[in-house]
C-alpha cells in the first residue's frame, strides 16, 4: 500500500510539472514574426483576417507591435521551419503602415483548401488608438485603448475592457462582452450572449438569439432580443431603459425611491410596488411608481416579465 501511494505522489508530481512546464512554454513562446511601426499623433488600426485571433493591447508611448504567432497541426513553432514556410505561401499576409494607420491584413489564397496552421495576433499599440475589424472567425479582445472602434465578424467571441471612446459591432454568431467602459456601445447579432458590465454611457444592443446580461450601467438602455432572456441590474437609472424579448424571461433589479414611468406587458408581471398609480393586471402594467419620471419599458411576446428593487 506504501509503494502504492508512493508511486501515485511521484505520477502525480509528473504531471504536476508537465502541466507547469506545458503553461510555461505558451507564455513564453517567442512570436513568428514581429514588425514594429511609430506614430505620429493618435493612429488607426485596421485588421481583417480569415480566422486568425486578435489581441490589441493599449500601452504607453508611440509605438505599434505587432506579433504573429503560429501553430502548425496545433503544435507551436519557432522560425525557419520549412513546412510552416510552405503553408504560408498559401496566404497573403500584408502588415504595413500608412501615415498613422498600421494594417495587418491576412487572407487564404485558397479557401477551399484545409489549412494546417493557426495564425494568431497580439498587437500593442498607444492607447488613443482607433481600430477596425472584419474577421470571418477568430476571437477579437481590445484592453487599455481610448478611441472608435468598429467589428465586423462573421463568428468569433468579442471583448472590449478597460478603453473608452465609442463601440460598434456587427456579428453573425460569437459572443461579446463590454467591462469598464466609458462611451456609448452598439451591438447587434444574429447570436451569442451579450454581457456588459461597469459601463458608463449608452447602449444599443439587437440579437437574434442568446442571453443579454447587463450590470452596473450609467446610460440609456435599449435592448431587444429575438430567443433568450435579458437580465438588468441597474443600481440607479439615470436614462430610459427598454427591454423586449419575442421569448425567454426579462428582469430587471433597479433602485427603490426613484420616479419610474412603467409599460410592463408579457405572459405574467411580476412585481411589487409601492406609491404606483394606474393599470395593473397579471399580464400588463401601465402607471407611475413615486409620481413618474424615467420611462421602463418592458415587453416580451412569450415569457414574464420581473421588475424587483433593492
Amino acid at each position: 500500500m506504501k509503494i502504492f501511494k508512493k508511486s501515485l505522489a511521484l505520477a502525480f508530481l509528473a504531471m504536476l510539472i508537465f502541466q507547469v512546464t506545458a503553461f510555461a512554454s505558451i507564455e513564453l513562446a517567442n512570436p513568428y514574426l514581429t514588425k514594429e511601426f511609430t506614430l505620429n499623433g493618435a493612429g488607426n488600426l485596421n485588421v481583417e483576417t480569415s480566422g486568425s485571433s486578435v489581441a490589441v493591447t493599449g500601452t504607453s508611448g508611440n509605438k505599434v507591435i505587432v506579433d504573429m504567432y503560429v501553430k502548425l497541426n496545433g503544435r507551436e513553432v519557432g522560425k525557419e521551419d520549412s513546412e510552416v514556410e510552405r503553408e504560408l505561401d498559401n496566404y497573403n499576409i500584408n502588415i504595413n503602415q500608412s501615415g498613422n494607420t498600421v494594417s495587418v491584413i491576412v487572407k487564404r489564397k485558397n479557401n477551399s483548401s484545409r489549412s494546417k496552421l493557426n495564425l494568431s495576433f497580439k498587437v500593442q499599440v498607444p492607447r488613443e488608438m482607433s481600430s477596425k475589424f472584419q474577421s470571418s472567425g477568430g476571437s477579437i479582445s481590445i484592453d487599455g485603448i481610448n478611441g472608435t472602434h468598429t467589428v465586423a465578424t462573421s463568428g468569433g467571441s468579442i471583448q472590449v475592457v478597460n478603453s473608452s471612446g465609442q463601440v460598434k459591432t456587427s456579428s453573425s454568431g460569437g459572443s461579446f462582452r463590454v467591462e469598464n467602459f466609458k462611451g456609448n456601445v452598439d451591438v447587434q447579432t444574429s447570436g451569442g450572449s451579450i454581457k456588459i458590465n461597469k459601463l458608463v454611457g449608452d447602449l444599443m444592443v439587437g440579437s437574434s438569439g442568446g442571453s443579454v446580461t447587463l450590470e452596473d450601467i450609467r446610460g440609456g438602455i435599449n435592448a431587444s432580443t429575438s430567443g433568450g432572456s435579458i437580465r438588468a441590474q441597474l443600481t440607479n437609472l439615470e436614462k430610459g431603459l427598454s427591454l423586449k424579448s419575442s421569448g425567454g424571461s426579462i428582469t430587471a433589479v433597479v433602485s427603490a425611491g426613484q420616479g419610474l414611468n412603467l409599460d410592463l406587458s408579457g405572459g405574467r408581471v411580476n412585481t411589487s410596488l409601492n406609491n404606483f398609480s394606474g393599470e395593473m393586471k397579471k399580464d400588463r402594467i401601465l402607471g407611475k411608481v413615486n409620481g413618474g419620471g424615467i420611462p421602463v419599458t418592458m415587453q416580451s411576446s412569450g415569457g414574464s416579465i420581473s421588475l424587483e428593487f433593492n
